[in-house]
């Protein structure tokens, strides 16, 4: 009986020993384990210290029972040439800079701009219908409460798991910042710091992102980043900060309201002329656009309704919390934006 019990306790030994080197061998994986700054360090260099990226991923956007997935190709450059290619719904949008033209193509609409143009805030703002904007104040609003100014160095990192994903063993990274509702999660490759995946959720929306495959350092042809040529016309845009300038500038007759004038921009593309002037009126911003994309303008007379001025029909209505008379003659439209009400637009339009 005695021998017996000897037996027991040895048993109840080894158990203990063993499972006494169970902890021991999680306690030393934990501490091998990196923490979750230095995981995301890891991705940092691994990207920035690479020539050249490629990389395929499948997108999902998903808010309720409603969801949206997209494929996405992206390949970029260490001297900020980038192309991408958005494939959703049988549609195909494609976007990209050869370090002198930013360019897009999508289905119905194609663009392109000189590099120095985006930089310098030039681009796009008149090639958008006035209906199509925000208005001033809108802008500051949605600046200071939708897009909360963030440190950085509030954002906390965890690593949370080390689950496999498709066969690659990843570092589940949690990101959570204190002023934004929700988290990101990262996968990192544990072998070479590739994101693998990544979800973005406030509880109700998500974002997932799944990467098919990522290469660094790989041969991408010069011709990747060119605009399409078939499809794109370059777009130039100059401002002028004088009303004889800008009038030279064109062959449109640009009207001129009694105001203060304080700037122009004349973009040209595809044959097509937008010229935006900008003025000052008792402290208050005036627009005056001058196009012979007529098209593009055909919005402005949809559910508005129509006033005379000098035997001349315009459309008038309010959009964005601004004043808006447009009109078409001989070939060019012309609208005027104001803030306030529609009466202090047709009395400008009317001086025109």
């Amino acid at each position: 009986m005695s021998a017996r019990l000897d037996g027991s306790r040895m048993l109840v030994a080894l158990v203990v020993i063993a499972a006494t080197l169970a902890g021991s061998a999680t306690a030393i994986e934990t501490l091998q384990q990196p923490s979750g700054d230095e995981v995301l360090d890891s991705v940092e260099q691994r990207y920035e210290s690479a020539e050249t990226i490629t990389t395929e991923a499948t997108v999902t956007v998903s808010n309720g029972s409603e969801s949206a997935t997209a494929t996405v190709e992206m390949a970029a450059t260490a001297d900020n040439r980038s192309r991408t290619i958005i494939s959703h719904d049988g549609e195909t949008y494609r976007a990209g800079t050869n370090g002198t033209v930013a360019w897009a193509v999508g289905p119905n609409r194609s663009v392109a701009y000189p590099v120095d143009s985006l930089a310098n805030g030039e681009a796009f703002d008149d090639t958008v219908a006035p209906d199509e904007r925000l208005s001033d104040d809108a802008e500051d609003r949605f600046s200071e409460q939708g897009l909360p100014s963030m440190n950085a160095s509030n954002v906390s990192a965890t690593v949370v798991g080390t689950p496999s994903i498709d066969g690659t063993d990843t570092y589940e990274v949690e990101l959570t910042h204190p002023e934004v509702d929700g988290t990101t999660t990262l996968w990192v490759s544990q072998d070479d710091s590739r994101v693998v995946r990544s979800e973005a959720t406030d509880g109700t929306n998500s974002t997932v992102v799944s990467v098919q495959s990522t290469a660094f350092n790989v041969s991408i042809h010069d011709s990747t980043f060119d605009p399409p040529t078939d499809r794109v016309s370059l777009t130039t845009v100059d401002s002028y900060e004088e009303f004889d300038a800008a009038q030279t500038a064109t062959d449109l007759e640009l009207p001129s309201p009694d105001a203060t004038f304080a700037e122009a921009t004349v973009t040209v593309r595809q044959g097509e002329t937008v010229v935006g002037q900008q003025y000052d009126s008792d402290g208050r911003n005036v627009t005056v656009i001058s196009t012979t994309a007529t098209d593009r303008f055909d919005r402005l007379t949809e559910n508005a309704t129509t006033e005379t001025i000098d035997g001349q029909t315009v459309a008038v209505q309010t959009v964005a919390d601004r004043a808006v008379v447009a009109w078409t003659d001989d070939g060019v439209t012309t609208a005027v934006v104001v803030e306030g009400s529609t009466d202090r637009a047709l009395a400008i339009a009317g001086e025109l």
